[in-house]
């Protein structure tokens, strides 16, 4: 009887302890998946941390004021839906309000049908953005950036840049903003043109600028006695003659109530031995800007197979602006550009510049033969200032995110602080130089800060890592024997020499 009991208590022990092992168990896996679901982390592995949201990212999730489904119409073969689906996975874990939602054309045919006829579809492989009454259809191609050069060879056009981050970003902002801001192009001086497609117009430009849920418009400025109402940026990019002094006295009363200007001077050689004036020369120093009488060359820096005076930049400021091309060390490309300081005897303002050629660039203010420049004294040293940033003096915005949903000043005008942007070069917003990433990026930049749209400021496209194992003809051979017969010969040698060692 007392060993029947010992037996029996063991067993009693022995189940209760499984039982308590399994209770355990399960208690463990509820808070591990608990706090996983509570506290879960995302990591990049990339190097260039592909899929990571920057802070003015998180800034505008934290901000969404509206549910927004996105609905992606993409094939799981087509290159793009892995990066777009761990983009967006991380949108959809960065606020409660985003949803996501996949649809595959080839497999879903009905539902993808009903879709289409739902948000009026021209074609498919696109996202919509969906909120309510409003959406937004992105299309999958404007997603990243590709390099083309390599198809008269046979090569397939490369991946350059996923602009992922940069396109939703700007497509939140859109929804929840009340209205576009509006930015007029001036005419009448020789300025280039929204719809010149042309290497030298500004056709991509607008494009590009339409994507980022501007309102673009040109504008003649001359019999003009003010800047319409309701403009929130004024862009004179390349004019090639003179001003007259009333339209000069109407940008200035623009700026100087609270407006907003970019400004794009190339240097323009007149007929005699110097450049052509203007009259915007003389307005800027009165805001800060100063634009000088010289063509800028680098040595350091050529583009190769152009001239002397196209040159790459990449030394920059930590302005806004700029900030996001510095980290990411990214050139901008500029042809036949001016400089442009800082006028130091200007008050009342916050001025920066915003990038500069190397030590070893100048200058040059001699125009008689072009042909063999070389520095001297007359000339200004380096590095020289090609760009820089004005603002009026004074508290900005208490948050990044304030002007999304602001209605501007009722009438329309111009309110709050002056901001304008001086670049020493108009090419660089030329179809033929927007091909180049950091162009557009800096363009972009400068007109969300100018707008005061800083969350979009900083967003650049990110350089996908491609990875690729080159192997020749004999190397593909003898990994496939190695994999295929070599490995799997070892483990059946293995296994019969244990089984014949056991039958000993």
């Amino acid at each position: 009887m007392a060993r029947f009991d010992k037996k029996s208590r063991q067993k009693v022990l022995s189940g209760s302890l499984f039982g308590a092992g399994v209770l355990l168990a399960i208690v463990l896996f509820a808070i591990t998946n608990y706090f996983g679901w509570k506290y879960h982390q995302r990591f990049d592995w990339t190097e260039s941390q592909l899929y990571s949201l920057s802070e003015k990212t998180e800034n505008v999730l934290a901000e969404l004021d509206r549910d927004v489904e996105v609905v992606v119409f993409m094939s799981p073969g087509d290159p793009l839906f892995s990066a777009v689906r761990e983009q967006l996975a991380r949108y959809e874990a960065g606020s409660p309000r985003i949803g996501i939602r996949y649809v595959d054309p080839e497999k879903n045919l009905l539902e993808a049908q009903s879709l289409v006829d739902k948000y009026e579809l021209s074609h498919l492989n696109v996202l919509v953005f969906d909120s309510g009454d409003d959406r937004r259809i992105i299309d999958s191609n404007d997603l990243a950036d590709y390099d083309y050069s390599g198809m008269q060879y046979g090569q397939s056009a490369q991946l350059t840049g996923f602009k992922g981050e940069q396109v939703f970003t700007s497509t939140l902002v859109d929804l929840m903003e009340s209205r576009k801001p509006r930015i007029l192009f001036t005419t009448g001086h020789g300025e280039l043109s929204l719809d010149d497609g042309s290497p030298e117009g500004m056709s991509l430009a607008r494009e590009l600028l339409g994507k980022d849920n501007f309102e673009l418009e040109e504008w003649a400025t001359i019999g003009q006695s003010q800047v319409p109402l309701g403009t929130d940026l004024l862009v004179i990019a390349g004019p090639d003659s003179t001003f007259l002094e009333p339209e000069l006295q109407v940008f200035r009363s623009f700026l100087e109530s609270g407006g907003r200007m970019l400004v794009l001077l190339d240097p323009t050689l007149s007929a005699g031995t110097g450049l052509v004036e203007t009259g915007l020369e003389a307005l800027l120093v009165d805001f800060g800007a100063v634009v000088g009488e010289d063509i800028v060359v680098d040595p350091s820096n050529p583009l190769p197979f152009f001239g002397a005076e196209t040159i790459f930049v990449n030394s920059y400021s930590d302005h806004p602006i700029v900030r996001s091309l510095d980290q990411a060390q990214l050139p901008v490309v500029v042809a036949l550009a001016r400089s442009v300081g800082l006028a130091t005897e200007a008050s009342g303002f916050d001025m920066q510049e915003l990038m500069r050629t190397s030590p070893d660039g100048w200058g040059e203010t001699g125009f008689d033969n072009l042909q063999e420049v070389g520095f001297d004294e007359l000339d200004l040293p380096g590095p020289v200032p090609l760009a820089v940033a004005v603002e009026s003096a004074g508290e900005g915005p208490e948050s990044d995110l304030e002007s999304l949903s602001a209605e501007g000043a009722p009438d329309g005008d111009p309110a709050g602080q002056m901001r304008l942007v001086v670049v020493g070069d108009a090419d660089l917003a030329t179809n033929a130089q927007l091909q180049s990433v950091p162009n557009a990026t800096f363009l972009g930049n400068a007109l969300n800060w100018l707008v005061e749209r800083e969350a979009l400021v900083g967003i650049p496209p990110k350089k996908p890592e491609q990875v690729k194992l080159s192997m020749s003809h004999a190397e593909l051979s003898r990994l496939t024997w190695l994999v295929l017969i070599v490995l799997p010969g070892l483990v059946l040698l293995a296994g019969l020499a244990v089984f014949l060692r056991r039958r000993r």
